[in-house]
């Protein structure tokens, strides 16, 4: 399979260099950039530094398939700092001919006896409205993940529907439907078409029961049906990247020795090429 990228995300503290360095070297066609001064890719970039970004990934023949933002909306107070800091990366997407921009909506939450404050349904509507409007402009899409109370196919449908703008599209990040006991086939039969994106990872589940999160282990050694995952987008007609999100800065099982990108992507591109030959078959 060639449409393989990766997160950035652990990669803090990298030059761009570097990222694009293991990005050759194990194979990935595609990035999936963090913004963030510690990822050196930021919305504050100036256009000359934004030209020399898209120069040296184009000159080694890389995709930069997406901007992974932290912007979150909630339907509360907050939202238009957020859709602030929203329209400043839609114009980093733009020049550097990234095609979305990733958002979450909603509340994080890991356990189930931790409460979080009602979303605003309707302002959250409104927002990711206004982000596509404003998107729109800048020829880039709002890719919404499954995430939060937003985390399965059938919440997310919905969404799309009530926001109405084509370009309103998912990240379908794979473990966190499961994590609301909604099943590959239920997830991409609602969402169809309007996967823009997929996060890969694995894992199962934790042995707290008011762990709300799963564990993560590496890639093939959870409990995550990967090949039926792949099996089911490939007969959806999906096109995207399968790009790898390597959580490593937030998940404590994952800060230990044996897990660092180093280690862990050129394992990933081993595992998928691995299985999409036996899919062909």
């Amino acid at each position: 399979m060639t449409r393989l990228a990766f997160s950035t995300l652990p990669c803090d503290g990298w030059s761009l260099e570097e990222m694009i360095q293991i990005a050759k070297k194990c194979g990935f066609s595609a990035m999936e950039l963090r913004e963030g001064t510690n990822w050196g890719i930021s919305a504050e970039m100036n256009i000359q530094q934004r030209h020399t970004t898209v120069q040296k990934l184009e000159e080694v023949g890389l995709t930069i398939s997406n901007i992974g933002s932290s912007i979150c909306f909630t339907g509360h107070e907050g939202d238009q700092e957020q859709l602030y800091q929203f329209q400043k990366v839609a114009s980093l997407a733009s020049d550097l001919k990234a095609s979305g921009v990733r958002v979450f909506l909603g509340y994080f939450r890991n356990r189930r006896d931790h409460s979080v404050p009602a979303i605003n349904y309707p302002q959250i509507v409104k927002s990711v409205q206004e982000a596509c409007d404003y998107a729109g402009a800048c020829n880039v899409q709002v890719w919404v993940e499954t995430h939060n109370e937003f985390a399965t196919g059938k919440s997310l449908k919905k969404l799309l529907e009530d926001v109405d703008r084509s370009n309103c599209a998912v990240i379908y990040d794979i473990i966190h439907p499961l994590e609301e006991d909604e099943s590959p086939q239920d997830t991409i039969a609602l969402l169809g078409s309007r996967i823009a994106h997929v996060h890969m990872k694995d894992g199962m589940p934790f042995e707290d029961p008011m762990e709300l999160n799963w564990k993560y282990t590496k890639v093939g050694e959870g409990r995550i049906p990967i090949s039926e995952i792949l099996r089911l987008l490939d007969q959806s007609g999906y096109m995207g990247f399968y790009s790898l999100e390597w959580e490593t800065k937030w998940r404590k099982e994952l800060q230990v020795p044996g897990m660092e990108p180093q280690t862990v992507f050129p394992a990933y591109i081993e595992f998928m090429q691995a299985g999409c030959h036996t899919l062909e078959k």
